[in-house]
């Protein structure tokens, strides 16, 4: 059977592609965030890894701050529009972008001193293979430097749990639901898009996402289990202290 990455980063990427390109003009303030952040932790990174770049919202933005950065994702259709904005930045010389699954960090040899995953991009895979993938970036992460997770919590999630919504879209109808099963601690979302017509709203497509969910202690549990030696939790890439009813989780977590 085939994954639900396959089919919906690979086999149907359109659907997705309009939530990722609303989201690029956040990109340049969350990089600015993300930065300040490792700063804090007295990291300043003159490589990064960009795992599930997507269409290198964040690597466009890091290599134009000088931070030569490789972004990988398992979608040629994301990364043909990754490249046609690094052209259109004109940041080629600090941007690598490259077709490879976060499946197969092991299997790499380089290191950066940012490994950054972002907008919850983790836990897509059954137990073993998440914790498997989480090991792969620890061993891309150099001594000094830092992997950086952003994603949701599940606390905070649950706390304000609903199981329908309809997120704003400046030119289209969007329609989520929802189910979350507690024994595995997975939710299954299916987003169903409504293209914006003059007559109304014409069906665009749909697609299916089923994300493992992580409380912070047990993912900050997991990263120590993976190699790393210290790990901070935070709200967001601002830095701003966990609470319990918050729903994005940061992860910095240091060799």
């Amino acid at each position: 059977m085939t994954h639900w990455t396959e089919s919906v980063y690979r086999e149907n990427p359109d659907v997705f592609r309009r939530h990722l390109e609303d989201r690029v003009d956040d990109a340049a303030e969350e990089t600015e965030a993300l930065l300040a952040l490792l700063a804090e932790h007295g990291i300043e990174p003159a490589s990064a890894l960009d795992v599930a770049c997507g269409i290198g919202r964040h690597a466009v933005e890091l290599g134009e701050r000088g931070v030569p950065v490789r972004g990988i994702d398992i979608s040629e259709s994301y990364l043909d529009r990754a490249r046609e904005r690094v052209v259109e930045r004109g940041v080629g010389d600090a941007v690598t972008l490259e077709r490879a699954d976060m499946r197969d960090l092991d299997e790499r040899t380089d290191e950066y001193d940012l490994v950054a995953n972002i907008w919850t991009s983790f836990g897509y895979y059954d137990e073993a293979t998440n914790r498997e993938i989480l090991a792969g970036m620890a061993e891309r992460t150099a001594e000094g430097g830092a992997l950086v997770l952003e994603l949701v919590n599940r606390e905070g999630v649950l706390a304000d749990f609903r199981p329908a919504a309809v997120p704003e879209d400046d030119d289209a109808l969007v329609v989520e639901s929802a189910e979350y099963d507690p024994e595995t601690a997975r939710m299954e979302t299916t987003r169903r898009v409504f293209a914006e017509t003059d007559e109304g709203y014409d069906y665009e497509g749909e697609m299916v996402y089923d994300v493992r969910l992580y409380a912070p202690a047990e993912l900050a549990a997991l990263c120590r289990d993976a190699g790393f030696g210290s790990v901070s939790l935070y709200t967001g890439l601002d830095g701003d202290p966990l609470e319990r009813e918050s729903t994005r989780l940061v992860v910095v977590a240091e060799p």
